[in-house]
C-alpha cells in the first residue's frame, strides 16, 4: 500500500491526511452513521450488489438515505482500490449524519489473516451479555463500542474473537462474526429474532447450503460445547473453522467446514457485483 493512503471523502479522492469531516454533527458527536465493510479479493470488491442493498435499506431505516447507484459505488471502490494498490484485503464504506446530507467515506486496508490463521482456527472466548434485540440490531451502526471492548478483552486473553452468550443461555453472535454449529451434517446459526446481525457472508452460506444442510435455530451453550464442528463467518474472512471455544480444543481441519470453505470462496470469486 502507498504511503500517502489515499481515502474517499464525498465523492473525491484524496489523501487521509487531508480529508476532513465536521466534528459539529451527529456523525462524530453520536455515532449517527453506518458501516460495510467488503472484501477486496484480486482487486476487486466480493458480494458488493448484497453489500449495496444493505447499505441502502439500512441508511433509509435510519435516516440516513443512500441513493448512490450500484455502478457508482463499485466505480468509486475500484478507484480507491487502485490508488492504494490493495490486491487481497477489505474497502470499509462509512455513511455518516453532517448536517442536511449524508457524508460517505470510503477507506481501505490489506487483509489481515494469514493462511496459518485458517489453518490453526479461531479461538472464541464467551462473554455474557443482556438480550441484544433492539431498534438498532439489524443495522451496523457506528455504535459498536460493546463489540469493540468484547473483542480487545479476547485478543489481550490470547484468544481471536469474542462470543456473546445471553443471559438465558443463548448464543447470539460473535463481536464482529455469525456462529454456526454442525451436527449431523447439518449446520445450524442462531436466528435473526435472537438479535445477531444479518450477516452478508451468513446469508451466503445459508443459501449455499441450502435448507437441508443449513438453517436457522436457537443455539444453547450446552449445545454450541457439544458440537462436532464449529464455525464463523463475515464478509473479510469468509468461513473460518473453530479451534477453541474458552477451554474446550476442537480439531482442525473440520471435514465440513473445510468442503463450505472451498464452496465458499468459489461463489466469492465467480460473483460479478
Amino acid at each position: 500500500m502507498p504511503t500517502d493512503t489515499k481515502v474517499m471523502l464525498d465523492g473525491k479522492l484524496c489523501s487521509a491526511h487531508t480529508a476532513r469531516i465536521s466534528p459539529l454533527h451527529e456523525g462524530f458527536l453520536y455515532g449517527h452513521g453506518l458501516f460495510e465493510t467488503i472484501k477486496v479479493s484480486a482487486g476487486r470488491p466480493a458480494f458488493l450488489a448484497a453489500h449495496h442493498a444493505r447499505l441502502s435499506t439500512s441508511g433509509l431505516a435510519l435516516d440516513l438515505p443512500y441513493k448512490l447507484p450500484l455502478a457508482t459505488l463499485h466505480e468509486r471502490l475500484l478507484k480507491v482500490i487502485a490508488a492504494n494498490d490493495v490486491t487481497h484485503g477489505s474497502a470499509k464504506v462509512t455513511l455518516f449524519n453532517q448536517g442536511d446530507t449524508v457524508g460517505e467515506l470510503i477507506t481501505t486496508r490489506e487483509f489481515a489473516y494469514s493462511p496459518e490463521t485458517y489453518a490453526r482456527g479461531f479461538r472464541l472466548q464467551t462473554r455474557p451479555t443482556g438480550r441484544r434485540v433492539s431498534g438498532l440490531t439489524s443495522y451496523k451502526t457506528l455504535n459498536y463500542l460493546e463489540n469493540i471492548r468484547a473483542r480487545r478483552a479476547a485478543l489481550a486473553a490470547s484468544f481471536d474473537e469474542a462470543l456473546f452468550i445471553d443471559t438465558a443461555g443463548e448464543v447470539i453472535e460473535g463481536a464482529g462474526t455469525n456462529l454456526f454449529i454442525v451436527n449431523d451434517g447439518v449446520a445450524l446459526t442462531p436466528p435473526l429474532a435472537s438479535g445477531p446481525l444479518p450477516g452478508i457472508a451468513r446469508a451466503q452460506v445459508l443459501a449455499l447450503l441450502g435448507f437441508a444442510r443449513a438453517r436457522e435455530a436457537v443455539i444453547t451453550t450446552a449445545e454450541l460445547l457439544s458440537a462436532s464442528e464449529v464455525f464463523v463467518t463475515n464478509a473479510l474472512l469468509g468461513v473460518m473453522p473453530v479451534s477453541r471455544i474458552d477451554t474446550r480444543d476442537l480439531p482442525v481441519p473440520q471435514p465440513f467446514t473445510s468442503d463450505l470453505q472451498s464452496a465458499y470462496r468459489t461463489r466469492e470469486t465467480g460473483q460479478s457485483l
